[in-house]
């Protein structure tokens, strides 16, 4: 008797068990804020997370904090200790390093910098290749940004060093387009939505273009992943489930990024991430798209070459014992998938 009574209830909470799936873990931090250095495409995966609803979906509030200064500024936010998170360059993770400080890339979002380096169109048959830069006025964003690291590596494989030029802080977007038209500069780093206006407007003639894997290989000699989700050690492992919602969430809008047609991306996008004119938004996006990481995850093999590019030009970190494996991890990617499969 005893017996068939046990094996009723056994069988009966076998049954609750297929039933009711294992309650997931609530996020440590249900409240989150991202920093994000500007509103360069690259790092369109988050306000189209935030439009889409996917942070809520994954029972996060996310508050965004644009600082329109490039992405040194919100690593220094991070540093800081005024955002949890940030999207910007995995170089920084690397950077960070060799200062001694643990900085996490946990969500990879574009496999290709997206980088232009656009000289003005009346100097294009001057500047011809790297060599040509030296005495030109040059355009970055902010010191210390990604966009002032790869300049400096473009210089030193080109045979010149920071002396050899003008570096000039322009801000980001449009008041580095106006620079460059302006002749404030003679030659810019620049991102889309920019690049591709300047190419329509014929005002800015690219010496490289690293939208796709392609250019990207001429520019740094191999694949680059760039904007990504980092946050301080200390963060991802006191917060590791809202890590996990944040990865999701993001996965979720990548996937969306792939199979969504152009006008529904723009249509996504907020009005700092477009131009005026929508056809151009459409080529925008059209031709930045193949940067966007479909996966979210890191190969350890392409990050060599960020490391290769910041050894390059920094002593500092050249000289330093960097452990690549401590700059990234592949585990918050991974179990979205599982969990979003």
């Amino acid at each position: 008797m005893l017996g068939t009574l046990g094996n009723r209830l056994a069988a009966a909470l076998a049954v609750l068990l297929v039933v009711v799936p294992a309650l997931a873990a609530e996020p440590e931090k249900a409240a989150v804020s991202i920093g994000v250095g500007s509103s360069i495409l690259n790092y369109a995966p988050l306000p189209l997370a935030q439009n889409l609803g996917h942070f809520k979906q994954e029972g996060l509030t996310v508050t965004v904090e644009n600082f329109q200064a490039g992405g040194s500024k919100a690593l220094q936010a991070l540093i800081g200790g005024s955002v949890d998170a940030v999207v910007g360059f995995y170089d920084h993770t690397i950077q960070m390093q060799a200062q001694g400080k643990e900085i996490v890339g946990v969500f990879l979002l574009t496999d290709t910098p997206g980088i232009v380096f656009d000289v003005r169109a009346d100097l294009a048959g001057t500047i011809k290749d790297g060599k040509d830069l030296k005495g030109m006025r040059i355009g970055i964003t902010t010191p210390g940004s990604s966009s002032d690291m790869v300049l400096r590596y473009y210089l030193r494989r080109n045979g010149l060093t920071p002396r050899d030029v003008s570096i000039l802080a322009v801000g980001t977007g449009a008041p580095g387009m106006v620079a460059l038209e302006g002749k404030t500069v003679d030659a810019l780093i620049t991102f889309d939505p920019i690049a591709t206006v300047l190419d329509r407007k014929g005002t800015g003639k690219p010496l490289f273009d690293t939208r796709n894997e392609d250019g990207s290989r001429v520019a740094f000699g191999g694949a680059y992943p760039t904007a990504c989700l980092y946050v301080t050690k200390a963060f991802l492992e006191k917060n590791p489930e809202t890590v996990q919602r944040l990865a999701n969430a993001f996965l979720r809008t990548l996937r969306w990024l792939a199979v969504e047609p152009p006008e529904r991306i723009v249509a996504a996008l907020p009005a700092a991430s477009k131009v005026d004119d929508h056809t151009l938004n459409l080529d925008i996006v059209t031709a930045s798209k193949p940067m966007f990481s479909q996966t979210g995850l890191f190969d350890p093999e392409t990050l060599k070459t960020p490391l290769a590019v910041l050894s390059m030009y920094d002593e500092k970190i050249g000289k330093a014992p960097i452990d690549l494996s401590r700059t990234y991890t592949n585990r918050f990617a991974e179990e979205a998938a599982k969990q979003h499969p």
